[in-house]
């Protein structure tokens, strides 16, 4: 990570930050749309189409999950895994979609965000919130991923990448605990705890 004193700042531009806030609010709503819909006519479905309500389900939950897991924005993943699973996919079946769907969107983002994530950043917050989050990244970057990981809470490996975290830490503070919160709240939503 660079030295805080020495960021680049040139690159903010609130136009591109504005348009990919109103892309991930889109993105957003058209997942809770998806999910409402699914939801509301889940009985038609399970009459007239189950197979392939069920085998369209998995395919829409493992989209969903890698484009909320890769654009930064504030609905968490675990949503459509949470609908797909009281939709009726067997809960296996989900979490293991789920951890694959997540794991491919994870490092991909990860990865574009470390080679080329550094102007994106930049581009997205004024340099003075940008010194403030190098701060705070260079303290408890890794402890912010990790409760990000495990809980609902917004996951942006895109912008983990950008701020240049270790993939040794990537893997053991957001990799490993986003699989394990994907199987613990598959079975918790299985088990009606949810």
């Amino acid at each position: 990570m660079e030295n805080s004193n020495e960021i680049k700042i040139q690159y903010y531009n609130p136009k591109l930050k504005r348009k990919i806030e109103i892309i991930g609010i889109i993105v957003s709503l058209i997942v809770i749309a998806i999910s409402i819909v699914s939801l509301l006519f889940y009985g038609f479905y399970r009459e007239k189409l189950t197979e392939g309500i069920l085998t369209s389900g998995k395919i829409l939950m493992f989209l969903s999950i890698i484009f909320l897991e890769f654009i930064p924005q504030m609905l968490s993943s675990h949503f459509p895994l949470i609908v797909s699973i009281i939709s009726g996919i067997n809960v296996f079946e989900a979490v293991i979609i789920a951890i694959f769907a997540s794991l491919i969107s994870t490092l991909l983002a990860f990865e574009l965000g470390k080679k080329f994530g550094w102007k994106f950043v930049c581009s997205l917050f004024e340099p003075k919130k940008l010194i403030k989050i190098t701060n705070f990244w260079n303290k408890y970057g890794k402890w912010f991923v990790f409760v990000s990981a495990f809980t609902p809470l917004p996951y942006f490996p895109l912008v983990f990448g950008a701020l240049q975290m270790s993939r040794k830490n990537m893997w053991l503070f957001g990799i490993l605990p986003r699989t394990i919160s994907f199987a613990v709240l598959g079975y918790l939503v299985y088990l009606g705890f949810i």
